[in-house]
């Protein structure tokens, strides 16, 4: 760029005419952005932390617009507005997915208690459990197994094969 010489400079693609390129030490956007201008995002934030009185069972009180937006919303929602319990179903599952409610304490109430069920457990464990898979009388006629369950599927014999529930 400090060469003068304009004849040979090529002019094209990726090589705009000298005089209508940027000058050593200038931008683009020479004001830029003004200082002190907030984002969308920050000027939501500052206007839902503002406070606001409110009436409240016969009482005035203040509280943040934040939760004024969430207590209209949640009336709404109890009155019936679908879109209202929409919201606020979709932000309860929100949250719920981000904090996991904590675990509740152990129900047994007294050493007794866990003996018995501990008893229950063992003697689970030691039952058998029930075969799931079919008796049938004779070779598979459905190794894929796509028959519905209800119906007692039949074999290429003629055989039938019986379900246990």
């Amino acid at each position: 760029m400090a060469d003068n010489d304009d004849s040979n400079y090529p002019i094209g693609y990726k090589k705009p005419p000298r005089d209508t390129q940027f000058k050593p030490g200038q931008s683009g956007n020479a004001k830029g952005r003004p200082i002190g201008v907030k984002n969308f995002a920050t000027v939501i934030e500052k206007e839902l932390r503002t406070s606001i009185e409110v009436t409240e069972n016969g009482k005035r009180k203040r509280i943040s617009k934040r939760e004024a937006v969430v207590k209209q919303t949640v009336n709404k929602a109890a009155n019936g507005d679908p879109k209202a319990t929409a919201i606020l179903l979709n932000e309860a599952r929100f949250h719920e997915s981000q904090n996991p409610p904590p675990v509740a304490p152990s129900a047994h109430a007294s050493p007794e208690d866990q003996m018995v069920m501990d008893n229950m457990l063992r003697r689970i464990r030691q039952s058998d459990p029930p075969d799931p898979t079919p008796v049938e009388s004779g070779p598979d006629p459905d190794p894929v197994g796509d028959d519905p369950p209800d119906q007692t599927p039949q074999s290429n014999e003629g055989e039938q094969l019986q379900w246990r529930p």
